[in-house]
């Protein structure tokens, strides 16, 4: 287990990573459009360097079967995510209902969640936020691309499994079982660690521009980023970790470390890919990175307001 304080402090220490972003952007020393750039930086280089990254360990059974529930949970939490969502924002403006779905559904879970596990657990329990990212890509490959392209042909298991982070996992799960890890050259494993290391300024650097090209007018009246706020910051994070206690209590055998990691998986703020994924489809980027960049800000209270529910 882990205190709701030092939940705090690595999520501040995260959001403040926001700031270098507004800088730049406000004294016009990151262009426009570099956004793009470095989302193709972090989502097909680094993103998947940190996978792999997490799964270069000895073969522990312990860590395997904790990342089996882990993984199943991630499945069901998101088909509950996604059900949810697509019950909700019926009758917001047409070009919201995307970003608003996307980011109720999506969470930070990658860029945000294994460096907080990491810091809360150790670094060993990066490995289970990587396996919870597993059903988060494939359901983002397919289901994400739907809700902003509205085309069939994503929702296919060629699109779920052929993407970046999910070819990683696998790599990564074939090292992770293989007995002897001698054959990875040190090289290739400073590499990993120091590509991993960049995904989480990056990212946040990321939302910093956009929060500096946001408009602020009618910002504060948007009765739909109200109700997405209390979905996604506060209802679906405590569902998520009541329904994992009241499970445990009902018996069932979930490691303590995977009820955490699901929960602050859960509770992450919208994904970057809610804005990356409308910049790549044309969807509405500017409200999808306001969704982002304000649930991030707001990430810094509701992820321990939502964890004090641990100690219930």
């Amino acid at each position: 287990m882990f205190s709701v304080y030092d939940l705090f402090i690595n999520v501040l220490l995260l959001v403040l990573m926001v700031i270098p972003g507004i800088l730049l952007r406000k004294a016009r020393l990151a262009p426009e459009g570099i956004g793009v750039g470095l989302s193709n930086i972090v989502l097909y280089a680094a993103q998947p360097a940190m996978i792999i990254n997490a799964f270069v360990m000895d073969f522990n059974r312990e860590i395997a079967l904790t990342s089996l529930w882990v993984l199943g949970i991630s499945f069901v939490s998101h088909g509950i995510f996604i059900l949810t969502a697509m019950l909700l924002y019926r009758r917001a403006p047409e070009n919201r209902i995307a970003p608003l779905r996307f980011a109720t559904i999506f969470t930070n879970a990658a860029y945000m969640g294994i460096p907080l596990i990491s810091a809360l657990l150790g670094t060993h329990a990066a490995i289970y936020a990587s396996v919870y990212v597993i059903a988060f890509n494939i359901f983002v490959w397919t289901i994400g691309c739907y809700l902003y392209t509205h085309d069939r042909s994503y929702v296919s298991l060629k699109k779920a499994f052929l993407n970046p982070a999910t070819i990683s996992a696998l790599v990564g799960m074939l090292i992770f079982v293989l007995p002897n890890k001698s054959w990875i050259p040190s090289v290739a494993t400073s590499a990993l660690s120091m590509l991993s290391a960049v995904v989480a300024p990056l990212s946040m650097m990321l939302i910093g521009f956009r929060l500096a090209e946001m408009p602020w007018r009618g910002f504060f009246t948007d009765r739909y980023l109200y109700l997405y706020l209390l979905v996604r910051m506060f209802l679906l994070p405590a569902l998520t970790l009541l329904g994992l206690r009241g499970l445990v209590f009902a018996g069932l055998p979930i490691p303590d470390e995977a009820v955490v990691v699901c929960f602050v998986c859960a509770a992450a703020p919208a994904g970057t890919a809610t804005s990356m994924f409308a910049e790549k489809y044309g969807g509405d980027a500017l409200y999808a990175g306001k969704l982002v960049s304000v649930s991030t800000l707001f990430s810094v209270a509701s992820m321990s307001a939502v964890a004090l529910l641990l100690y219930l």
